[in-house]
């Protein structure tokens, strides 16, 4: 494969990045699942009046 196939588009006109290879995807999937974690733990502190969003 030549570096002009990487750049000819697909079927519909447009260009795509090979696939992520498992190791990236589940690193990904890591780090979305710690995020989503963390805003739901700020978002129970916020509920329960621990954390102030508005102070006054």
């Amino acid at each position: 494969m030549t570096d002009d196939d990487d750049l000819r588009p697909g079927p519909d006109g447009h260009r795509y990045d090979a696939p992520e290879s498992d190791e990236t995807r589940i690193n990904k999937e890591w780090a979305y699942a710690a995020l989503g974690l963390l805003v739901l733990v700020i978002l129970l502190l916020v509920a329960t009046g621990t954390v102030q969003v508005f102070p006054g």
